[in-house]
């Protein structure tokens, strides 16, 4: 095989190994689980990432639509929106050993879950401790949350909330993207049910 051709098709070989690997060393899980109904709610978030402004201020984004869904417009019409999840953790503050409580009832982040459903919307909204992991200046923050709570904090007329006061687990290690998680937090505010 001439040369020339070796390395085209090494360079065709790379280009479509990009899009996999572009994802390598991030993943994202997330349960919720409702103590009065059994329910249990674990979307497959395939969208990750985070910016920060300092170690204590990280805002983590997840969520099941592709970076283009979550670009686009919003139609007027909720029947063509598009159906998944977007996950907003914000932690307000790093815990420091010694000085931060760790306990049940502690809570250093904020957490908003967002559903979008065929042609209604539900949002979930709680607390609950974040165990981070690494440095949010290294560009890649991971990190878990063991017994965070959620309960419906605004939803459309037509929301079904089938799991009600429910408790969330969560543990996840994502790339930093700025530009991402700006798109991510204006949908994820676009999106959020009003009251009329």
């Amino acid at each position: 095989m001439p040369a020339r051709t070796a390395h085209i098709l090494t360079l065709i070989l790379t280009l479509l190994a990009l899009p996999a690997l572009t994802g390598c060393g991030s993943y994202a899980r997330i349960k919720l689980t409702s103590p009065l109904t059994g329910a249990t709610l674990s979307p497959n978030l395939t969208t990750r990432v985070y910016s920060y402004a300092d170690e204590n201020t990280v805002d983590i984004y997840l969520s099941d639509l592709t970076p283009e869904q979550l670009g686009l417009p919003i139609d007027p019409d909720p029947a063509n929106r598009p159906v998944g999840q977007i996950v907003h953790i914000h932690m307000f503050i790093r815990p420091s050993p010694g000085k931060t409580p760790i306990e049940p009832q502690a809570s250093n982040c904020s957490i908003r879950h967002l559903i979008l459903a065929p042609g209604a919307t539900g949002l979930y909204g709680g607390g609950g401790f974040l165990l981070p992991s690494g440095s949010a200046s290294s560009g890649t923050f991971g990190g878990s949350i063991s017994a965070g709570t959620l309960r419906l904090q605004a939803a459309s007329p037509s929301f079904n909330d089938a799991l009600g006061p429910t408790g969330v687990r969560a543990s996840f290690k994502v790339k930093e993207n700025r530009e991402l998680a700006l798109t991510i937090a204006r949908r994820l505010e676009e999106a959020t049910p009003r009251d009329e």
